[in-house]
C-alpha cells in the first residue's frame, strides 16, 4: 500500500512538472507607481487660504485643471480664478513641471503662463465728512474697470495618494499679471488645497 501511494505520488508530480513546463510563461506585470507621476490626472484646488475674508458677495479663488504626466515632465492646462476684496483675475493657464517622486510623495515644481481678464474696483470718487460734533467718516464711491490680462507664475505642488486613483494635494505659487486695472497691484500669492483623480494611468516604476 505504501509503495503504491509513493508510486502514484511520483507519477502525479512528474505529470504536473511536465504540464507546467509545457505551458507558455505568463508575464507578471510590475507594480504601478504609487505616486501619480504617469498618466492623465484631473483635479481642483481651493485657493482662498491666504486671502480670507473675502469682503464681498462673489465666488472665491479656485482652479480646475487636467494634466498629462510622465516620470520626467508634466503638462497642465486649466482655469483659475483669483478673487480679492477689490480685484479679480480669471482665465486659462498652461504650465510645465517636473514630477519628483519620493516614496508616496510627489513634488511638482512648475512654471505657468496665463491669459484672461483682470477686474478691479477703486474708491476713486469717495469723500470724507465731518459731523458738527467732530465725528468723521468716509463715503466710498467705487469705479469699476476691466481689461484683458496675460501673466506668468512659478509654483510648487505636493501630492499624496490616499485611495487608489484619489490623491490630496497642496500648492503654493507666485503670479504676476498685466492689465490696466491692476496698476500698482500686479502680484498675487496663492496657497491652495485640493484633490486629484488619476483617470488614465500607464507605465510602471
Amino acid at each position: 500500500m505504501t509503495r503504491t501511494l509513493g508510486a502514484a505520488t511520483a507519477i502525479a508530480a512528474a505529470l504536473v512538472t511536465s504540464l507546467s513546463s509545457s505551458l507558455p510563461a505568463q508575464r507578471v506585470p510590475q507594480s504601478a507607481s504609487a505616486t501619480f507621476d504617469h498618466g492623465v490626472v484631473v483635479g481642483g484646488e481651493w485657493l482662498q487660504a491666504n486671502a480670507l475674508p473675502l469682503n464681498r458677495s462673489a465666488a472665491g479663488s479656485m482652479s480646475f485643471d487636467a494634466a498629462l504626466r510622465h516620470s520626467r515632465w508634466a503638462v497642465d492646462a486649466g482655469w483659475v480664478r483669483i478673487a480679492r476684496d477689490l480685484s479679480t483675475v480669471q482665465g486659462g493657464f498652461v504650465s510645465f513641471g517636473v514630477p519628483l517622486a519620493w516614496k508616496r510623495l510627489l513634488f511638482i515644481p512648475s512654471v505657468s503662463g496665463f491669459g484672461g481678464q483682470a477686474q478691479r474696483s477703486v474708491d476713486s470718487t469717495g469723500y470724507d465728512w465731518i459731523a458738527p460734533g467732530g465725528l468723521t467718516g468716509h463715503v466710498p464711491r467705487f469705479s469699476f474697470s476691466q481689461s484683458g490680462s496675460v501673466g506668468g507664475g512659478a509654483g510648487l505642488a505636493l501630492e499624496v495618494p490616499v485611495f487608489r486613483m484619489i490623491a490630496v494635494r497642496a500648492s503654493a505659487s507666485e503670479w504676476y499679471f498685466s492689465g490696466a486695472p491692476l496698476e500698482g497691484d500686479r502680484a498675487r500669492t496663492l496657497i491652495g488645497v485640493g484633490g486629484s483623480i488619476r483617470v488614465n494611468p500607464w507605465g510602471s516604476r
